[in-house]
C-alpha cells in the first residue's frame, strides 16, 4: 500500500492492485480475466469532491456503453458525473451505495466500487491507465498536497487568497474593539 500524508489534511492510501485515472478519479482493478473490470473513486476523488451524499445510476445491467457514457452521478459538494472510460457491457452497478454513500468515505476501495463491465475489445491497461507508483507520484504534485493542514481554499491560489482574506479580518475583528 502506498500513502500520500496531508493530502488536503488527510492520509490517502493507494492500493497497489489496481490502476487509476487521474482527473475523474478513478480506479479500476481486473477480475476473473483482463476483459472484466471494477471501477470506483479513489480515496482522493472523494475527498476532493467532498462527502457523498447520493448517487444515482443511468445504466443497467446488460447495457452496453462507449467510452465517456455517463454511469452515474454522485451529489457531493457539488454534482459528480462518473463516466466509463472504456467501452463495454454493464455488468453489475453498486446498489448498495445508492443506500448507504457513506460508503465511499468508509472504504473507496472495497464496499464503495461503482460498476463493473465486460470490455468489448482488448485494451493494455498501463497504456491507458496510471500504475501505482506513476499514480502516488502525481498526487504528491497536486495542489492538494500544497495543502498538508487542510484549510479551506488551500490549494487553489485563488480560494488560498480569498480564505487568507477572510482569516486576516476575522482575526482583526477579534481585537478589542474590533479595530486594527
Amino acid at each position: 500500500m502506498l500513502v500520500v500524508e496531508g493530502f488536503n489534511g488527510y492520509r490517502v492510501e493507494i492500493p497497489e492492485d489496481r490502476y487509476y485515472l487521474p482527473g475523474p478519479e478513478l480506479w479500476i482493478q481486473t477480475q476473473k480475466d483482463s476483459k472484466e473490470l471494477v471501477f470506483g473513486l479513489t480515496q482522493a476523488g472523494v475527498i476532493l469532491a467532498g462527502e457523498v451524499v447520493s448517487v444515482e445510476y443511468f445504466v443497467e445491467e446488460g447495457q452496453i456503453v462507449s467510452s465517456g457514457d455517463a454511469i452515474a452521478f454522485a451529489v457531493t459538494n457539488k454534482v459528480k458525473f462518473i463516466e466509463t472510460p472504456l467501452a463495454g457491457r454493464i455488468l453489475n452497478v453498486n446498489r448498495a451505495v445508492i443506500d448507504n454513500p457513506g460508503l465511499f468515505q468508509e472504504d473507496p476501495y472495497g464496499r464503495a466500487w461503482i460498476f463493473s463491465l465486460r470490455l468489448s475489445g482488448s485494451i493494455n491497461l498501463p497504456d491507458r491507465f496510471s500504475d501505482p507508483v506513476s499514480y502516488h507520484q502525481e498526487l504528491l504534485r497536486s495542489e492538494a498536497c500544497g495543502n498538508p493542514k487542510g484549510l479551506k481554499g488551500g490549494a487553489s491560489p485563488t480560494c488560498r487568497t480569498i480564505y487568507s482574506g477572510i482569516r486576516s479580518q476575522k482575526e482583526g475583528s477579534e481585537t478589542p474593539g474590533g479595530n486594527r
